[in-house]
């Protein structure tokens, strides 16, 4: 990848915070950071990444003779010299981050399903009175998230950053680096189970978000009782009134009840249930940080298809439903909620793959998919 930053920062600034020493005397601002050297530009802050097949290391002489600034810990030739390159995009993100001026809310979400949804409906809720930066799609690992951070505009006042993990201490190191003071956990559903052995190990996994946290105000689901040991949390449901905040909804009129109050009612374009989960989330965060209810409700009005992770795609009298991306059972069961309620003239056809990192959960979990499929 290649991001502009959101303000420039100097080579010896990006040295500093990375441990780092310059190799010279020079100390160019650097505009822009690129992780894969086919993208690099003359001028670049190259960043090498160690990944399954690749080693960034490797392709240091290569971005030099193009005219690139490089970070190495094996190369002499680079610009900056360090001890390791692990955690480097983290680290300068980090810095980054603790030095936007403007920053008021830095909003961390997680979650095995839903987090996309949650983030874009939050981030269209916002738009309207803050300065709003959020993640793209769903750059929300190790190497997406930091530079999602790394291109926030100087102005940005809410930072939201989705955060996504494979294995135990990857939410950890998101969190240390965002330093969110709210914080949404979705759920705890079977993604990537084969990982973890079981859904109390990947709550455990989840509330890593804590870590990077001091203090701040934990949205999580009423239902889920593996989340429920947390001390500063809000409650969220669409069945339980006793959580905190309630979606009462007749169709597409939804209302949305803190407390026993009602806060705000408007036009809701989706009935699917998890839509409206991540609906409520956005909502509940929305209402506590002081959006007016004109806004909230024309927001409301405002979200569409092009706010969630599902992509709509038109060909001819075609009309293809794409929600391919990282797939689970509980993903695949809200699709077909979505499919049920999706317009279409004829017939309407489902192309599904493999679920993958389910271990030996993998045969009774595609079971469980199986039968989930709506009859024809």
């Amino acid at each position: 990848m290649r991001i502009k930053l959101g303000y420039p920062m100097t080579l010896k600034e990006i040295a500093d915070c990375v441990k780092g020493t310059l190799s010279n005397k020079t100390n160019p601002l650097i505009e822009y950071i690129c992780t894969d050297s086919r993208e690099a530009r003359p001028k670049d802050l190259f960043i090498p990444i160690k990944g399954e097949k690749y080693d960034g290391e490797n392709f240091i002489d290569e971005v030099l003779q193009i005219g690139c600034y490089t970070i190495s810990s094996k190369n002499e030739n680079a610009h900056i010299k360090v001890k390791t390159t692990k955690e480097l995009l983290l680290n300068i993100a980090a810095y980054y981050n603790k030095n936007l001026p403007y920053i008021i809310y830095r909003i961390g979400i997680t979650g095995s399903v839903g987090k996309t949804t949650t983030k874009e409906f939050l981030k269209v809720l916002l738009s309207d009175e803050y300065t709003v930066h959020a993640s793209e799609g769903n750059l929300n690992n190790e190497i997406g998230l930091p530079l999602s951070i790394l291109s926030a505009p100087r102005n940005t006042k809410i930072l939201i950053m989705e955060m996504g993990m494979n294995h135990p201490g990857e939410i950890s190191r998101l969190s240390k680096c965002l330093c969110p003071n709210l914080a949404v956990i979705t759920n705890i559903g079977s993604s990537h189970i084969g990982n973890f052995g079981s859904r109390e190990n990947i709550a455990k996994a989840k509330l890593e978000i804590l870590d990077g946290m001091n203090g701040g105000m934990v949205y999580i689901p009423k239902e889920e009782p593996l989340l429920s040991d947390i001390i500063n949390k809000t409650t969220v449901s669409i069945n339980d009134q006793v959580a905190d905040y309630f979606l009462h909804s007749e169709g597409n009129c939804v209302s949305v009840i803190n407390r026993g109050a009602s806060c705000v009612e408007s036009i809701f374009a989706f009935t699917e249930e998890h839509l409206k989960k991540c609906l409520l989330f956005a909502c509940a965060i929305a209402i506590d940080i002081g959006v007016s209810e004109p806004s909230l409700k024309r927001g409301i009005s405002n979200i569409s298809i092009y706010n969630t992770r599902q992509k709509v795609i038109y060909r001819g009298n075609y009309c293809f439903f794409d929600d391919s991306y990282n797939a689970s059972l509980e993903s695949i069961s809200a699709c077909f909620e979505s499919t049920k309620n999706f317009p279409a003239i004829g017939k309407k056809s489902l192309i599904l793959g493999d679920v993958h990192e389910l271990g030996d959960l993998s045969e009774r979990i595609h079971y469980q998919i199986g039968r989930t499929i709506p009859p024809a």
